[in-house]
């Protein structure tokens, strides 16, 4: 009898002991799922907030596009095409043939030309086709041709080939970080740089009068260009300072 008393003790304390390890193991399994679901629910939200920054830049760039297409058919194609028609018209009149005729006709064949490239950047089954590289060079020549400020790019080898959404995000903070520079920083050269050395990275530089970058550093601009970067895993770095102009630098955070 006082054998089995002596028993009763330490099968209660086992059973305690493996009761309480169960109820732990079952708490781990729980928490450890509960894990899981809340990474899967933030890798989801991660992903509509990408989904959400792709959307939004496709839309901006294009709208930005639109916006330059028609101040361009405005200013240059429509004035173009005035000089041609004024030129036949007088040739027309005076019933001679000569170097107004020959100025017309130059006039027209560069309204054409405006024409089908603005057509070119329209088309939006080419844009999906080319290349971050092809897309910025583009951008790069028509700020040159119609800022008249010097607009240098720079391809070292060969860069790897970035996904849609990557791109049309990098493609947009590059049109906001240039047109930046074209409205505030006074900037006569760009510099557009993109390098493969560690990986590829983008810089744009300008000669301008550059900022104190502590004064704007809540600015909604940039913090919309970080933010944007963050959700393609990529950061943007921006070295200023009074009267030293401006450099941007955009390369993965992996």
């Amino acid at each position: 009898m006082n054998n089995g008393d002596g028993l009763v003790l330490p099968v209660v304390v086992a059973t305690l002991l493996l009761l309480f390890m169960c109820g732990f193991v079952v708490l781990l399994l729980v928490m450890n799922n509960t894990r899981r679901i809340r990474h899967r629910a933030q890798l989801a939200e991660m992903r509509q907030q990408l989904d959400r920054a792709v959307m939004d830049a496709g839309r901006e760039s294009m709208y930005h596009t639109l916006q330059e297409i028609g101040r361009e058919l405005h200013d240059n194609v429509g004035q173009l095409l005035s000089v041609a028609q004024l030129g036949l018209n007088t040739t027309i009149d005076s019933g001679m043939v000569g170097p107004a005729l020959t100025t017309a006709r130059d006039a027209l064949e560069q309204g054409t030309e405006e024409v089908r490239r603005m057509g070119h950047d329209l088309n939006v089954d080419l844009w999906h086709q080319r290349s971050l590289v092809e897309a910025i060079g583009l951008e790069a020549q028509r700020v040159e041709r119609v800022s008249r400020i010097q607009v240098d790019l720079t391809v070292s080898d060969t860069p790897p080939v970035l996904d849609p959404d990557t791109s049309t995000v990098l493609f947009r903070v590059f049109q906001v970080i240039l047109v930046n520079a074209l409205k505030h920083s006074g900037a006569t050269r760009i510099a557009i740089g993109i390098s493969t050395a560690k990986g590829i990275g983008i810089t744009i530089t300008d000669n301008g009068r550059g900022f104190d970058p502590d004064q704007v550093k809540a600015h909604a601009g940039m913090m919309n260009i970080h933010q944007r970067c963050a959700l393609i895993r990529w950061k943007a770095e921006c070295t200023t300072s009074p009267g030293n102009g401006c450099t941007w630098h955009l390369r993965p955070t992996i």
